[in-house]
């Protein structure tokens, strides 16, 4: 069988938790629609984690992850610990740690970091708006960590209905992800974008 894998880390918004699909299983056929492959989708994410949760949970699939030789390996945490008021210090710490372990896992160091999506203003409880400018801060860590690690960050642009409950993304803010991510990856093989591939 032809096959690539892409390999997705992070917590419910990657999981999927407000739609049957998250985004890594959508953009997976996306892409095994427009190449002449077939796409292994994992999805190593977990509603509530937060960064230091996510870490942690690496642990024990480290060598199996690695034998999936992935080609892409796309991480969206930071959520949970906005809510959870961590500290920027301790999160950067924690977002390190991760980076370090997914590095270990790349072909290629070829690793997408993805920004923390905005709280829009229908956003529900616990969450509430003022969060975003945490999330700004945490975002700017993220963009200072890919820099020194010489990684790759990608920010989703989603408008307000994509959203479940302003936090969440509901079926069509998966298939919003999907196609963006599907058509980075696209270009990175050389295609100009999804709709122009045979």
């Amino acid at each position: 069988m032809n096959w690539e894998t892409l390999l997705s880390f992070g917590d419910s918004i990657t999981f999927g938790a407000r739609s049957y699909l998250g985004y890594p299983e959508i953009t997976g056929s996306i892409l095994e629609s427009k190449l002449d492959k077939s796409w292994h989708v994992i999805n190593h994410a977990t509603n509530g984690f937060t960064t230091i949760d996510l870490v942690r949970s690496m642990n024990t699939e480290l060598n199996t992850y690695k034998n999936a030789y992935p080609s892409l390996i796309t991480v969206m945490i930071g959520t949970n610990d906005v809510k959870s008021h961590v500290k920027r210090e301790d999160f950067r710490i924690a977002y390190n740690q991760l980076i370090i372990k997914l590095k270990l896992l790349a072909v290629n160091n070829n690793i997408l970091l993805l920004k923390i999506p905005r709280i829009t203003q229908k956003v529900f409880y616990p969450y509430n708006f003022s969060m975003n400018e945490e999330i700004f801060q945490f975002n700017t860590c993220i963009e200072e960590l890919a820099a020194q690690h010489q990684l790759r960050v990608f920010e989703f642009q989603f408008a307000d209905d994509d959203f479940f409950d302003g936090v969440h993304l509901n079926p069509k803010g998966c298939r919003t992800a999907a196609t963006q991510l599907a058509d980075l990856i696209l270009k990175d093989k050389g295609f100009e974008s999804s709709s122009i591939v045979s």
